[in-house]
């Protein structure tokens, strides 16, 4: 193992160099990052929220509108702080300190109802500034309906469920619609289809969700419409239900048959059909090439070799003569055997035909019947009463961090409310980012890859020395997972090769000085990477 660490220390030692090549490259190139940092913040001030019908700003006594479950499985705890790498000075929002939890709050607000010809909007932003691997940052809008905001729950029924989700196959802003069916009375998560992507950096990004009078929806990151839809055509399962549904009264009949092909009963094998012939044989008509020796062997003893002067057989055994290819056998040697080809007679296992089923009824279906609980909602977009704002999520990173929380009947002053306050924090964010070198980083993929490797040298360079240490692992192993020992013909070879070579080397009385010096760091070098002396004992 410690091998295998010295084999990949240059590879993490080289990850290391290009970090500090690259930050001395981005030095130069901004002349100076630190005279610069002036410019990439500037202090916080308290947004104006005249014309939301809400807003959470996490300004003030925050606590006294907030609250943590009560729950038992929440057993994290938000915190109001500041982000780890300030743009506007002294903000804070409501952080995510701990990875690997449960967190569940909530805060009431004068409820709110959907009204004709009146938009609704949500919009918030949130900052991964650990980046996200696994966790959810959404926000769920429910109707509190007079419970206490502690009182809020993983199961509390919500109307609106909208934000940024990432684990395993799960990459998206999520749009849940809970509808209720006022003839069953019951309540259904209605999903958008096409919900977009979530962004891949550590900035902060702004999630905006706009349903208009005319039931069509806009999905916005960053104040930019990335998705459409519309709640009467673009969410699974439907908002209406089907007018007919199956019968779940109905079952298939027990002698129904639903296979259209069958074998043909009046096929039958033909007699000269032998399923037990080979695909390939011989070729017949191959014949051993001349000079082929059947008589040698591939390899030989080298019969110009003797045996050491020195040579001991009680202590190194008997001695053998390495091992050379026979030259002999330039066209072949051993037992020839011809090429095969493709049997001709070859037919593999004989299969009946298909048929047509006569008795074939087609592909069974239930009969259909009215659904008792059919309606037409046309306006689905009069949304029920909404007078709570929750954030339930499990995450497994930390970091997360929410702020201006905002729910408006108003698009424009939602827009404004967010070029005030994440746009200009945005601006700032970005001038943070180190820029890349001119001459080293690059545009497109290549840049990208350099700025990721910088920005997580440490995961990268791990990554890299766990792929060293199983390279050369996978390289060693045999079928059992262990490097066979030599034989004792390899060992004595090994003996007699490297008596040969100090003959040589005491013969070389001429060479430089430098050579020795190489020769013995060479030598060194074998004694503690290759395998020694096997024959000597402690």
């Amino acid at each position: 193992m410690v091998r295998l660490l010295r084999a990949a220390a240059p590879i993490l030692g080289l990850a290391l160099l290009g970090r500090e090549v690259f930050a001395e490259a981005s030095a130069e190139q901004d002349g100076g990052h630190e005279k610069e940092e002036e410019n990439t913040t500037a202090p916080y001030e308290e947004p104006s929220t005249a014309g939301l019908h809400w807003a959470e700003t996490f300004d003030g006594d925050v606590w006294s509108r907030w609250k943590h479950s009560l729950q038992e499985k929440y057993t994290g705890k938000f915190t109001l702080e500041k982000r780890a790498k300030e743009a506007l000075l002294g903000d804070v929002g409501l952080l995510v300190p701990t990875e690997a939890r449960h967190y569940g709050a909530a805060a009431t607000f004068a409820p709110i109802q959907g009204k004709k010809e009146v938009p609704f909007v949500v919009q918030f932003e949130v900052r991964f500034q650990d980046g996200l691997q696994c966790g959810g940052s959404y926000i769920k809008l429910f109707d509190s309906s007079g419970a206490k905001a502690d009182e809020f729950k993983d199961n509390t029924p919500y109307v609106i469920m909208f934000g940024p989700d990432r684990c395993g196959e799960t990459d998206k802003v999520h749009f849940i619609l809970r509808h209720k069916n006022p003839i069953s009375g019951t309540w259904g998560e209605k999903h958008f289809k096409d919900a977009p992507r979530v962004p891949s950096d550590q900035t902060t990004h702004l999630y905006g969700l706009v349903i208009k009078p005319d039931n069509s929806f806009d999905i916005l990151i960053d104040g930019e419409g990335k998705k459409t839809g519309n709640l009467l055509s673009s969410m699974e399962p439907a908002v209406n239900p089907p007018k007919v549904i199956d019968d779940p009264a109905d079952s298939k009949p027990s002698d129904w048959v639903d296979e259209a092909k069958i074998d043909d009963p009046s096929a039958s094998k033909p007699d000269d059909w032998d399923e037990d012939a080979p695909a390939r044989l011989p070729d017949p008509a191959a014949t051993m090439p001349a000079g082929w020796r059947e008589d040698q062997q591939k390899k030989i003893p080298d019969p110009t070799a003797k045996q050491p002067d020195d040579w001991d057989p009680d202590e190194d055994g008997d001695w053998e003569a390495p091992v050379i290819e026979n030259p002999a056998c330039k066209v072949g040697c051993g037992k020839w055997e011809p090429p095969t080809i493709a049997n001709p007679q070859y037919k593999g296992k004989w299969h009946a035909p298909r048929i047509d089923n006569p008795a074939y009824k087609g592909i069974w279906k239930p009969r259909q019947i009215d659904n008792p609980n059919y309606f037409v909602d046309e306006a689905p977009y009069l949304l029920p009463t909404i007078s709570a704002v929750g954030i339930d999520i499990w995450t497994m990173q930390k970091g997360i961090i929410f702020d201006n929380i905002i729910v408006a009947t108003d698009p424009q002053r939602a827009q404004q409310f967010g070029e005030d306050t994440w746009k200009v924090r945005h601006q700032l964010e970005l001038k943070q980012i180190p820029p890349l070198p001119k001459d080293g980083g690059g545009d497109g993929l290549v840049g990208e890859a350099i700025e990721f490797v910088t920005r997580n040298i440490i995961p990268v360079g791990v990554t890299l020395l766990a792929l060293a240490i199983g390279l050369a692992w996978f390289c060693l192993r045999d079928g059992s997972g262990v490097p066979p020992p030599p034989s004792e013909a390899e060992r004595r070879r090994l003996r007699q090769e490297r008596e040969e070579a100090r003959k040589e080397q005491e013969g070389a009385t001429a060479a430089p000085e430098q050579d020795g010096a190489a020769a013995a760091a060479a030598a060194e070098q074998e004694d503690e990477g290759g395998l020694g002396d096997l024959g000597k004992t402690d």
